[in-house]
């Protein structure tokens, strides 16, 4: 009984031991970036943010040090220079630690598809906020289907699939867009019609292609490896007049 107790007690530590190492292997494997496939657009690798502009011909005011776009409180959200229509991007990024802060001041920012859809970004682990404005939220439509948060100080990814709205050939929305969100490997959006513009009380209208926005909400969120694969439409959408 003795020896079976003693076998049993290392067999116990080596089932520990292993599980530990694949934990760390994985935690390693995750922290770092993910490649870019086939086709992408590099919108930040950690050289430059000439893909992007503070608007209009403003320059980036975010700090960009060792591979990594942080948010300067109060120096502007960014926008991509380019426009897309239907896509995939990826982005990367890494929550500020601000124990003091709560709800919507509490690390946030959020990533902008056509400048008028937001998935938000805010640190969600123990910090409850209003509907649909929780990190991985398609902001003030939805929640996500999960919270997959991370702590501050690791690295999170968003692989978000959007389809741009459709539009007939006076201008009129026959389709509106929708958005795929896989966060953190898992899928919190599946295919989700997005109603409108989630800025509240906006009335911009909807459009056929659109910028990529990062938001300055005042918090030092950080960011890397954004890339974005345009997607070729089966049923191109017409621009409105």
């Amino acid at each position: 009984m003795k020896l079976f107790s003693t076998i049993s007690r290392r067999a116990c530590l080596l089932i520990l031991l292993s599980a530990a190492c694949l934990s760390a292997t994985a935690s390693h494997r995750d922290d770092k970036p993910k490649k870019p496939p086939r086709g992408a657009i590099i919108l930040f690798d950690g050289k430059d943010t000439a893909a992007w502009t503070a608007g209009g011909s403003k320059p980036v005011g975010w700090k960009n040090e060792d591979g990594v776009l942080e948010v300067v409180p109060r120096s502007g959200s960014i926008v991509t220079k380019e426009s897309y229509g239907d896509f995939m991007l990826h982005l990367e990024f890494n929550l500020a630690s601000m124990p003091g802060k709560k709800e919507q001041s509490k690390s946030n920012s959020g990533v902008h598809l056509h400048g008028l859809y937001e998935i938000q970004i805010l640190d969600s682990i123990d910090n409850p906020t209003y509907k649909a404005g929780a990190c991985g939220s398609i902001y003030l439509q939805k929640d996500p289907d999960k919270n997959v948060c991370k702590a501050p100080g690791e690295w999170q990814t968003y692989d978000i699939t959007f389809r741009a709205p459709r539009f007939d050939s006076d201008g009129k929305v026959t389709e509106k867009p929708r958005v795929t969100v896989i966060w953190n490997g898992t899928k919190v959006h599946d295919n989700v019609e997005i109603n409108g513009p989630t800025h509240a009380g906006s009335t911009a209208p909807m459009v056929a292609t659109g910028p990529i926005s990062l938001q300055d909400h005042g918090c030092p969120v950080k960011f890397r490896n954004i890339w974005i694969r345009p997607i070729k439409p089966q049923s191109a959408p017409t621009l409105p007049p």
